[in-house]
């Protein structure tokens, strides 16, 4: 069932590795991208419930990703998770009607599999 497929788009591998062991164990098919450009390729492939998206990733970064489909595909919905970061970083992440929540590294793993669920539950965003 595509809303209880997410996708996890991380460039550290052990941070990938712990969030996609995490969500699987939570019920959910999970997907993994190392990069922006990944991401994107894997989005426009497959439905998925919720994207769990870095923001700052090599390449093509999670911005990259968010303002790409806040045009093209704004029903997409997202989970930010992201390292220290300013608090201008963290209102341009939410300033995105599509960002249902911003986790700081680290984060608790309680949150993430919360977060995801009220995305995948939350309704699509029409196009405008």
């Amino acid at each position: 069932m595509s809303s209880e497929r997410v996708l996890v788009a991380e460039d550290d591998a052990s941070i990938l590795r712990l969030v996609t062991a995490v969500l699987a164990r939570a019920g959910y098919e999970v997907d993994t991208a190392t990069n922006g450009f990944d991401a994107l390729h894997k989005i426009e492939l497959t439905p998925y419930g919720a994207v769990v998206l870095d923001l700052m990733m090599p390449g093509s970064s999670g911005f990259d990703v968010l303002a790409r489909l806040q045009v093209t595909e704004p029903q997409h919905k997202f989970v930010i998770i992201m390292s220290a970061a300013s608090g201008d970083v963290i209102t341009r992440a939410v300033a995105c009607s599509n960002v249902f929540a911003v986790l700081r590294k680290p984060f608790e793993l309680n949150d993430l599999i919360a977060d995801v669920r009220k995305c995948i539950a939350a309704p699509h965003l029409q196009a405008a």
